[in-house]
Order: C-alpha cells, then sequence, then structure tokens
C-alpha cells in the first residue's frame, strides 16, 4: 500500500513516495511519481505528481492529464484539467467498474508556473491546494502529524527532502502494511528541471548533518503526545 507526502518550499516542490507495487501475486518495485515537461525549465507550466491506491487508475489519470496539458501555458489551466480529468475517470471509469470494491485513488500535483507554486491534493473528486504539505495513502494520518510536527514552515526544498524520507519512513514502520523498502524523491525547484534523487544519497547526507538523533527524538515526543 502507498504511501506518498508533498511538501510546498521556499524554493520548490518536494514529492516522496515508496516504490513497492502489491498484487494478490507479487510485489515489485515501480515508481510512483510522474512528470511533465521534466528536462525542459524552459516550457511552463512544469508538472510533478504522485499517487496513491489502485495504480493503474493513477497511471490512467495522469496519462490523460498530461496529453490535455501539453499545450496549456498557465498553471490555473492545470489546475482545471486535474479536475476535470478526475471527475471523468469517476464518472467513466470507476462508476462502471463491474466488482467490489470499486477502485480508488488520489493525486499530490505539484505545479511550477514561472514563480509561482502550487501543490494540489486530490481525494475522491475533490480537488484542493495544499497550504504546506500533504500526504495520501496508508498511513496518511501519522504522515500528516509528523509533518506538521517536523516540517517547519518555509523550509529549503533540500531540508525537506531530507525530512520527508525520514518521514515516510517512521510511517512505514509503524503502519501495518505500508510501503516497501524504498522510497524515492523528486525535487520541482522555482529555476531550473526536475531532479530525482535517491534514498540512499539522501541518507548519506541526513547523516552527515547529525539529524538521525535529533529526528528520532522528535518522533519519539510526537508519538507520546495525547494524539497518539
Amino acid at each position: 500500500m502507498t504511501i506518498a507526502a508533498g511538501f510546498l518550499c521556499k524554493d520548490g516542490i518536494v514529492i516522496c513516495a515508496d516504490s513497492e507495487v502489491s498484487t494478490e501475486l507479487e510485489k515489485y518495485e515501480e515508481s510512483k511519481i510522474f512528470t511533465l515537461h521534466p528536462h525542459n525549465s524552459s516550457l511552463n507550466p512544469t508538472v510533478i505528481f504522485a499517487g496513491s491506491g489502485w495504480l493503474d487508475f493513477v497511471k490512467m489519470t495522469v496519462d490523460k492529464i498530461k496529453h490535455r496539458a501539453l499545450g496549456v501555458s498557465h498553471g490555473y489551466e492545470i489546475e482545471e484539467i486535474v479536475e476535470q480529468t478526475i471527475m471523468e475517470v469517476h464518472r467513466k471509469h470507476i462508476r462502471y467498474y463491474p466488482a467490489e470494491p470499486k477502485p480508488f485513488f488520489n493525486l499530490l500535483v505539484g505545479i511550477r508556473d514561472g514563480d509561482n507554486l502550487n501543490l494540489l491534493l486530490t481525494a475522491g473528486t475533490a480537488v484542493t491546494r495544499a497550504p504546506q504539505y500533504a500526504c495520501i495513502g496508508i498511513g496518511d494520518t501519522l504522515a500528516n502529524y509528523l509533518s506538521r510536527g517536523l516540517m517547519p514552515q518555509q523550509e529549503s526544498s533540500e531540508t525537506a527532502a531530507l525530512l520527508a524520507v525520514q518521514i515516510l519512513d517512521q510511517v512505514k514502520k509503524n503502519v501495518p502494511g505500508c510501503g516497501g523498502m524504498f522510497s524515492e524523491v523528486a525535487i520541482l525547484p522555482k529555476q531550473g528541471m526536475i531532479s530525482r534523487i535517491s534514498p540512499a544519497t539522501l541518507l548519506v547526507e541526513y547523516r552527515a548533518r547529525d539529524f538521525g538523533r535529533l529526528f528520532e527524538t522528535a518522533v519519539d515526543l510526537i508519538l507520546q503526545s495525547e494524539y497518539f
């Protein structure tokens, strides 16, 4: 089961997701992060996606959004396309799915339009703007709670990426059936191209900065609070 998190930072957007896909017969690794215009920073808007739920429906929805968004020139057009596509998939595909339970999925959508950054969250057919962070998938309650307690406002994307991997790791440890061994991170900066960073690289940087001890202490205090 997927866990994904998105963070709106002062210099970009960070999206992190696990990469384990589970079926009735097998488990395997596959990316759950998708991009629009990842290699050409001059094209606007640039978009990054992550999805939870039924992966086939996530990929179909993202493909439709990307196809319809190729010719747009403003971020608000992307938002409209996301909402229209979500409604279409529910109306034409999920509604008529011939078995129970019905498919479900949610998306995180990071949009860069010039110097403007927005993070969208879909839940069912609802599409909203996230003010600072958003988490989707199994364990999203814990992920949101840790993000609220650990992620300072207006943090840099570099620091947010370090913390994001650790937040997802804590969710995997504490929520049965959540995610796999690996997480993947993508950063959409205010300037430049989308970059993908391996968790191993982030962990080396994380340990070098001695974040580990401080992070574990903070997580222990949060998990011991009355909320949990």
